[in-house]
């Protein structure tokens, strides 16, 4: 393996170690083990923990974002594009419910560290550029306000399916939420003359 190849290996294995268990639980050690290199080898590509821990969220993250962005703005309607956008974040929270854990620790360590919090900040925009994009084309006013309120509401969810454990998960029922958040944030005229 290369070194780029390397590196996405080690992402790829600190991402599904991070996910499954809290962090304080996941080794440096298991993590070469289970990529098959050094714990030296480890730290050739990541200074520390924190920076491998930060850096395989973000690639998760990243990779996500790059099979279901173009999807979600590829959508013919502005009420496609927000229907594809509220699928894929429901998608994404329930095939990753221990990811919410992860990012929350993760977190806590950058203020911890007092550094990469720039990083939060961009990866911040990122989303609420994408979020204010459709609900400015949906003629919503103040697009980038119910930007942070949809990713407010998508936090909390991704929080609450979290601590439900799986016996509460039943309890969700996932397709009225679905409906429910589409008829909170779209646009309506009459909102405005009501």
């Amino acid at each position: 393996m290369g070194r780029k190849e390397t590196r996405e290996r080690i992402l790829e294995v600190a991402l599904e170690l991070f996910s499954e268990r809290a962090y304080d639980d996941v080794s440096m050690e298991e993590i070469a083990k289970k990529v098959g290199i050094s714990k030296g080898g480890l730290f050739y590509h990541f200074s520390s923990k924190y920076e491998l821990a930060k850096e395989a969220l973000f690639y998760g993250f990243e990779q996500w974002a790059k099979t279901i962005f173009p999807k979600i703005l590829s959508a013919e309607s502005p009420e496609d594009k927000f229907k594809a956008l509220i699928e894929y974040s429901f998608e994404f929270i329930l095939n990753n419910p221990k990811l919410s854990r992860f990012f929350l620790e993760v977190y806590e360590e950058s203020i911890k560290h007092g550094n990469g919090l720039g990083q939060w900040d961009a990866f911040y925009e990122e989303y609420l550029e994408l979020f204010g994009g459709i609900f400015e084309e949906l003629g919503v006013p103040n697009p980038r306000l119910r930007a942070m309120l949809f990713g407010a509401l998508l936090d909390g969810l991704a929080l609450h399916y979290l601590v439900a454990g799986d016996e509460g998960r039943g309890y969700f029922d996932i397709e009225a939420l679905k409906r429910e958040i589409f008829e909170m944030f779209r646009y309506r005229e009459r909102e405005i003359k009501g």
